[in-house]
């Protein structure tokens, strides 16, 4: 398996990318006027989110597997904050226990082996922003219920005027508010996913990278993560799927201090 880690999410969004417009809403009437007012409600939400001053702590429990010759798991627990406001955001961990034995490690860096993640907070708006609308293409799957609410399967895909790489895939969107309940990435959206591929066909076989976040906490209209998951696997004919690593995410005891959104007019 490569050693270098493999990149599961790049929320930050790009700037500087050579993009044109292109349509956002491909489908026919009646869906097409129900997704147009999802795709308002989410525009709005995402602007909220985007604009919000933010100010809390919660616990992050890491847990992340290998499977390379030996399965081996590591569990890691941060003290978690996430702080924004007049134009500056920041996420700072503080570490406090590695596989249940405490530690005092302040400001760390996160000590994942094969997978890199930030931000996960904002995945929403380079999906739905009024911006990112511009550039994807977006269609009804179906329904399903979630959180407690009716929630609408947008898929995002990407535009014809959109040239670079950038996060998409399927979106369970509450019809009622436009807030995002839980995204499922597309593998070949995924940083370093053209390393993984190229490593596949090497060794004749297939990338089968599954990777989703869920955003279970709710706080003045605003939906926090809850959990993150993405396993790196690989299909071979000859002997099925073979995972190489995993990460699970779980997002818990949520302090808040400041959540402050602006009025959309």
């Amino acid at each position: 398996m490569p050693q270098r880690p493999f990149r599961a999410f790049n929320f930050l969004l790009a700037l500087g990318l050579c993009l044109f417009p292109a349509l956002s809403v491909a489908q026919s009437s009646p869906d097409q006027a129900r997704l147009s007012a999802i795709l308002r409600k989410s525009a709005d939400y995402c602007q909220k989110l985007d604009k919000a001053a933010l100010d809390f702590v919660c616990m992050e429990e890491v847990t992340e597997t290998s499977y390379n010759l030996t399965p081996n798991t590591d569990v890691y627990l941060y003290d978690y904050q996430f702080i924004r406001k007049a134009g500056g955001a920041r996420e700072r961990r503080d570490l406090v226990a590695v596989n249940g034995k405490k530690t005092d490690s302040r400001d760390a860096a996160l000590r994942t082996g094969h997978f890199q993640y930030e931000n996960v907070l904002f995945g929403p708006i380079g999906l739905l922003s009024r911006y990112w609308q511009t550039f994807l293409t977006y269609r009804i799957l179906g329904e399903d219920k979630l959180y407690g609410q009716k929630a609408v399967i947008v898929e995002a895909v990407p535009g014809a005027g959109l040239v670079e790489a950038h996060p998409y895939g399927q979106i369970w969107i509450s019809e009622k508010d436009g807030s995002v309940l839980k995204i499922v990435w597309d593998q070949r959206s995924l940083g370093n996913f053209k390393l993984a591929e190229e490593w596949a066909k090497a060794h004749d076989a297939e990338p089968r990278i599954t990777s989703f976040s869920e955003y279970g906490f709710e706080k003045n209209g605003l939906r926090f993560p809850s959990r993150s998951y993405t396993e790196q696997a690989y299909m071979r004919k000859d002997r099925g799927k073979s995972p190489s690593a995993e990460i699970s995410v779980a997002y818990k005891d949520y302090k808040f201090f400041t959540v402050e959104t602006e009025t959309i007019y």
